[in-house]
């Protein structure tokens, strides 16, 4: 009896890990590659731009709730571009995603985009001196993740 829920143990987490890894290679980011994020049936496709011209980013591989990130300051009044997208974490059981990005200022005057489903935006601000942090926020009730870019516009 105890091998068998040890032979059942190794399989679910081989199946677990093995599923993830695979998912985890399907993301690339190059300069003129488009991304296929795979979701069970559904995908999503999106032009990408090298991550390195972005100015700040906040990548999270699993988000349960919320998660913040680190600050970062804006010298000079900047019109930015924040680029997000979304996936299930687990491709075999995909989440409906409901998620929202916020550039949290130091004015009080916060800025949000909604994500919905395995999605890509791009959404625009403008930003006044300061010091800044990005919110991250799943409503789902399954984690998810998200990748969020900015990019001096």
């Amino acid at each position: 009896m105890i091998k068998k829920i040890m032979t059942l143990g190794a399989v679910v987490s081989a199946l677990t890990f093995g599923s993830q890894g695979v998912f985890a290679s399907d993301i690339k980011q190059t300069q003129s590659q488009t991304l296929q994020l795979n979701q069970g049936q559904s995908k999503v496709q999106v032009k990408n731009q090298i991550q390195d011209d972005a100015f700040y980013w906040f990548h999270l591989s699993r988000l349960d709730s919320i998660a913040s990130s680190g600050t970062f300051t804006i010298d000079s009044k900047t019109s930015v571009k924040v680029v997000a997208f979304t996936g299930s974490v687990n491709p075999g059981t995909p989440a409906f995603i409901d998620a929202k990005v916020t550039i949290v200022t130091p004015y009080g005057d916060n800025f949000h985009m909604s994500l919905y489903g395995n999605q890509y935006k791009e959404g625009y601000f403008v930003l006044e001196p300061g010091t800044y942090y990005l919110k991250c926020t799943n409503y789902a009730g399954r984690p998810i993740f998200m990748n969020v870019n900015l990019y001096k516009n």
